[in-house]
């Protein structure tokens, strides 16, 4: 099965879950919200600080809490989404208070997850910044891709298993990354070839059409404004969908790794090929 055909296939078969439970799409919004909210507090309350007393060092603590908070907002609403996500695919409506409360019941383990996301995010940031001073911007950029790459892979199912499963970050980073190994090797196609098939159905439209608005905008403000303002709006909701879709195929794909089971109308073929083996793709290059 083709990438763009998995993708199509897989975007599909998620989309029909959220279709029936349209509950799901409201935690990506609660999330971006709440982010919006904690953002003006803390970033405009340090911005406010600092220029109180004149030191831009003042507002560092105030903003190191703020992202901190935004990494656990972030973790919640996913973790909330995951939980309504396994009882939508087993044909079970749910709500988003259900999202919430389950969510809620995990609290000490996404405030653990948040803080472990966050240091290894700074991490790899610090040692880009060493680097580009060391052996310059080229080896910098691909330390970062490659360090990105990799904690992606290995924390694809920490969210699902956090959420399913009720474990820690050490014990929900080591099963992510065994189940990642074990039952599909190291090239993660799946959740990408969404992001693929979504950004051609709805974000190139939205970015063509906010590019067409600053050109209109010379002549008609109104116009080019409509558009920008429709292209923004397309590109936000395009995420918001990518987003849960992308949640709702995780549950799938992990109940079908760890458990077997199919569910909520997936294609067993297309959950078997979302992630690409290491050793296949190097059979199939060295049989070409």
């Amino acid at each position: 099965m083709g990438r763009i055909k998995r993708g199509w296939t897989l975007s599909k078969q998620s989309w029909a879950v959220v279709k029936s439970d349209k509950s799901l799409l409201a935690f990506p919004i609660i999330s971006v919200v709440a982010a919006i909210i904690t953002m003006i507090i803390f970033f405009g309350g340090g911005a406010a600080i600092a220029a109180a007393i004149d030191s831009p060092w003042a507002a560092l603590p105030l903003v190191i809490v703020g992202v901190y908070v935004l990494t656990v907002i972030g973790v919640f609403s996913s973790v909330a989404l995951a939980s309504c996500a396994t009882e939508a695919l087993e044909g079970r409506d749910t709500t988003v208070g259900q999202g919430i409360r389950a969510a809620r019941g995990r609290m000490k383990l996404i405030f653990a997850w948040a803080a472990v996301a966050l240091f290894v995010g700074a991490l790899i940031a610090v040692i880009q910044s060493l680097l580009q001073e060391v052996a310059g911007g080229i080896a910098s950029a691909i330390f970062g891709g490659l360090a990105g790459f990799a904690w992606a892979v290995a924390t694809f199912f920490v969210i699902p298993v956090i959420a399913l499963d009720g474990l820690g970050p050490k014990e929900a980073l080591k099963t992510s990354a065994h189940v990642v190994k074990e039952r599909w090797g190291e090239g993660v196609v799946g959740s990408s070839a969404i992001g693929l098939i979504t950004f051609f159905v709805a974000m190139l439209p939205a970015i063509v059409m906010m590019v067409l608005g600053f050109v209109l905008a010379g002549s008609s403000a109104v116009g080019g404004g409509l558009l920008i303002t429709i292209g923004v709006l397309v590109f936000v909701i395009a995420m918001l969908f990518q987003s849960t879709i992308t949640a709702v195929f995780r549950v799938a794909l992990y109940r079908y790794a760890t458990e077997g089971d199919v569910i909520g109308g997936f294609d067993r073929e297309a959950l078997e090929s979302a992630f690409v083996p290491k050793k296949s793709r190097r059979g199939a290059r060295a049989g070409a």
